[in-house]
C-alpha cells in the first residue's frame, strides 16, 4: 500500500511566529519583548531555544520542547489554512541551526 509524504519547511521568522501564537493561543506566557531568534537544536528529539530580546535588553532563553515545537508548527498551519491530513503520521527533522520540517506520513488503506 502506497504512501504519500510532505514536508512543509520553516524558516526562522515562521518558527518563532508560530511559537508565540501557539504560546498565546494557550494562555502561557513568554517573556515580555522581542523574539530575537531561534536555534534547533539536532535530535532526536528535535527541539529548540527562542532567544527574547527583553525590553530591560536582556536576552533570556526559551527552551521549546519537540512536542511544543510540532504543536506549534500544526496550529500555525491551521491558522493559515495549510491542510494536513488529520489521520498521518507528523515528526520534526531540522533542516538547520535555524530551520526546521514538518513531515508529514500519510499511509495509505489497505485494498478491500
Amino acid at each position: 500500500m502506497p504512501s504519500e509524504v510532505r514536508h512543509l519547511s520553516f524558516r526562522s521568522r515562521e518558527i518563532m511566529l508560530a511559537i508565540t501564537e501557539y504560546y498565546y493561543r494557550r494562555g502561557l506566557t513568554l517573556p515580555a519583548g522581542t523574539a530575537a531568534r531561534i536555534l534547533i537544536a539536532e535530535g532526536p528529539p528535535v527541539r529548540a531555544v527562542l532567544d527574547i530580546d527583553t525590553d530591560r535588553g536582556e536576552m533570556i532563553e526559551v527552551p521549546i520542547d519537540a512536542e511544543t515545537l510540532a504543536a506549534s508548527l500544526i496550529l500555525f498551519c491551521i491558522n493559515r489554512k495549510i491542510p494536513l491530513p488529520a489521520e498521518s503520521d507528523k515528526r520534526l527533522r531540522r533542516l538547520q541551526a535555524d530551520a526546521v520540517a514538518l513531515v508529514i506520513v500519510k499511509h495509505g488503506r489497505p485494498s478491500p
